[in-house]
């Protein structure tokens, strides 16, 4: 897909990343072998599942709707579509804050009882009913039914959504752009003005109360439907605290308009049924319906005589926002997306300003005429409105395969983060910052999904990789016991002295009137420290250069368990090859967190593979390595083997530009307090080693990484 215009992400824009819809493939028709169309989508849900987080201070899972399973909300879960639109991202959002909302605030419990008929409707109200519509209990059961829980879900939505505004204010932008695309709309706005839907039957009084906050509203349109207004009440919808409460005010509702309604001879039918007739054009075949009761939350029962299987709702081909587009009509320019002053609770959006009241009602009689084209395109804005309501919203579906890599890549906790501000770089060479790719979960179920260009679970590399870990385990086992600089203590007595521990061997001289007899003993131990090792993966370290290294940093891993108060962080600086070539940085192993068995069953999995975006990869967790808790002796052991390179569409890094901004990096590593040990990796010969000092500067050493003498000297060096 093209790019968006940015400026449609009204609310997202300040923080959400410009390019996230960029070269996504919007039909995910070629996922499989596009590899950033997943990373871009598991960046994308987890955008959202984190605002639904905090807005609903609540766990509650964010996932995509999966072909072939069930796509209906669950009560449990927030259900997303798979379409990556910028344009549609706040109404998305907006959406899943909405269903999210249900989950938390909706008492599922209440539909059930709904269901069941244990409500409070009474028998002889029933019977009523029956003799007004038809004889049949079943029939009059679910026709009341039906209508109750539509209004239910209209006077539910206005209370959860109230108290999201009033909760959580900063968040009333992504709803209003929700409530922009489903329901603001100038045909709307001309139908309520219109002779249309004046007809004393359930679907004029649905369309009216469904739109009863719009201010193009005309309350003198039916018998009793100012009335409603009042039972309603809006401006004080907090005083419904539950959503009984909400039941109870759509029964009231329910009775005061069924009365006034004339007997109908004709076999009854629940209300706003979707039965698919209406002419829509826009419906995605890829997508399927959400079911979620309450307006986006659970009851997925058929008792509202709703067809959930049928239907589009979405809007016209002919126009994007359900107009009249037709050159010459002088009402086609009436009928454009976002002309009535729709406010979702009835209070100006937030409870508390541009309070609506019954004062503010149109006057218009009702004689406006609408051409057969503008009926079908309110009919379908209806229908649209309807789906919304019953939680009937189509959403694009991701396969199962796609969902459970998805599910993998949020676990691994992905993240970017642009780099190369300070990045100077000569007259031809491009210098915009680069995001680099963060993984901060690493597991093997990241290994299979195949996602991450430097895993590999091939059985050839797999079987190489873990001689070497293996041989960095038996390694480490020596270096541990000779690493015993951070085990001892040292003790200082002073003798003699009149308070602290008795010494025995002065205990006589009480006799002689001298009371110095204590020893005062101060033990000295060394400060907790932590060691992040950072191995670079190119390309060029392939061969025996990665198994020494692999051995080396695995080696020291084994050591720092076996010593007491010292933690290891490893991790890999590589490039993701997917899509947009970029820096990755990739954390494979952390001690405070991790247990020393994943590196036995993880390690052999990873590979060297592409350039070397060296000083990149370091700003991306600068903070993280000189972040220091006081009384924490901190240290940076890094395995290189030559010059940075790297280049993708916004920067080209290399020559003595990168090796400068690599060592203005290390440089804020050390000033922050952190030592630094940068060995560099060779085969055979040391050529480049000049150039590593250029970068490392004092740090910087020639090590055969497999001499076990020599790693424990640099080490016990480096801890002293």
């Amino acid at each position: 897909m093209n790019r968006v215009e940015r400026d449609s992400k009204k609310y997202s824009s300040f923080w959400l990343k410009d390019d996230l819809f960029d070269d996504v493939d919007d039909g995910l028709n070629h996922i499989e072998s596009k590899h950033s169309n997943l990373m871009a989508l598991a960046s994308y849900k987890k955008s959202i599942g984190n605002f639904v987080n905090i807005v609903t201070n609540d766990n509650i899972p964010v996932t995509f709707d999966v072909r072939g399973g069930d796509s209906y909300t669950d009560g449990k879960s927030v259900v997303i579509s798979a379409k990556m639109d910028g344009k549609d991202f706040d109404s998305t959002v907006g959406l899943a804050l909405h269903e999210g909302s249900h989950i938390k605030l909706t008492d599922f419990n209440s539909l059930d009882d709904l269901n069941q008929w244990n409500f409070g409707f009474n028998h002889s109200r029933l019977q009523n009913l029956m003799e007004k519509h038809s004889k049949d209990e079943y029939q009059t059961k679910s026709y009341v039914k039906g209508i109750v829980k539509n209004l239910l879900n209209i006077i539910e939505d206005r209370r959860i959504d109230n108290y999201i505004y009033s909760t959580s204010p900063g968040y009333k932008g992504y709803y209003h752009s929700m409530y922009e695309k489903y329901f603001h709309s100038k045909v709307v706005d001309k139908g309520l003005q219109s002779s249309e839907y004046r007809e004393l039957d359930w679907d004029s009084y649905m369309f009216r109360i469904i739109n009863i906050t719009n201010s193009h509203r005309d309350l003198d349109a039916l018998p009793m439907l100012r009335e409603v207004w009042n039972l309603l009440d809006l401006k004080n919808i907090s005083r419904l605290s539950s959503t009984q409460i909400c039941l109870d005010l759509a029964l009231e509702v329910f009775c005061l308009i069924e009365d006034s309604l004339p007997a109908n001879q004709k076999p009854i039918e629940s209300p706003n049924q979707s039965n698919g007739e209406g002419e829509s054009g826009g419906t995605e075949d890829e997508e399927t319906s959400e079911g979620s009761g309450t307006g986006g939350g659970g009851d997925n029962s058929d008792t509202n005589g709703t067809d959930n299987t049928e239907g589009s709702g979405d809007e016209p081909k002919d126009g994007s926002d359900g107009t009249d587009d037709t050159k010459g009509d002088a009402e086609g320019d009436e009928v454009k997306k976002g002309s009535s002053s729709y406010n979702p609770n009835g209070a100006g959006g937030d409870g508390s300003d541009n309070q609506i009241t019954d004062t503010q009602t149109q006057t218009t009689k009702g004689n406006g005429m609408m051409s057969d084209r503008q009926k079908k395109q309110l009919d379908n804005a209806i229908e649209k409105q309807k789906k919304f309501q019953n939680g009937d919203i189509k959403k694009k579906m991701v396969s199962k395969g796609e969902s459970k890599k998805l599910d993998t890549l949020v676990k691994s906790g992905i993240e970017e983060k642009l780099v190369g501000k300070d990045y100077k770089s000569d007259y031809w060479r491009k210098t915009k910052q680069t995001p680099v790719m963060i993984v901060r979960n690493y597991s093997k179920a990241l290994v299979d999904s195949n996602m991450i260009s430097m895993l590999s679970s091939y059985s050839w590399a797999a079987d190489r990789n873990e001689g070497a870990v293996q041989k960095g385990i038996t390694l480490g086992t020596v270096l541990g016991k000779k690493l015993k600089l951070r085990n001892e203590e040292r003790s200082l007595v002073t003798p003699r002295m009149k308070s602290g521990k008795i010494s025995g061997r002065l205990l006589h001289e009480l006799g002689m009137g001298n009371f110095n007899v204590f020893d005062q003993i101060v033990t000295n131990k060394h400060n907790p420290a932590l060691v992040h090792i950072s191995i670079d993966a190119s390309s060029s370290m392939g061969g025996r250069k990665w198994e020494q290294t692999q051995t080396s940093a695995v080696a020291i891993a084994k050591a720092a368990s076996m010593t007491s108060n010292l933690d290891v962080v490893i991790s890999y600086r590589s490039i993701q090859h997917d899509g947009t070539c970029q820096p990755l940085m990739l954390i494979a192993y952390d001690s405070r967190k991790d247990k020393f068995s994943k590196i036995q069953q993880t390690f052999k999995y990873l590979n060297p593979c592409g350039t070397t975006p060296e000083g990149l990869c370091f700003e991306s967790v600068l903070d993280e390595i000189v972040k220091t808790n006081k009384g924490v002796d901190s240290y940076f052991i890094n395995f290189s083997d030559g010059w940075p390179g790297f280049s993708n569409r916004d920067i080209d890094y290399g020559g003595s530009e990168a090796v400068i901004h690599t060592a203005q990096q290390i440089k804020k590593i050390q000033q922050a307090g952190v030592r630094v040990l940068s060995y560099f990796v060779y085969e055979g010969y040391e050529g480049g080693i000049e150039n590593f000092r250029a970068m490392y500067g004092k740090s910087a050493t020639s090590v055969d990484c497999t001499n076990l003498m020599a790693l424990t000297k640099t080490l016990n060096k480096l801890f002293q």
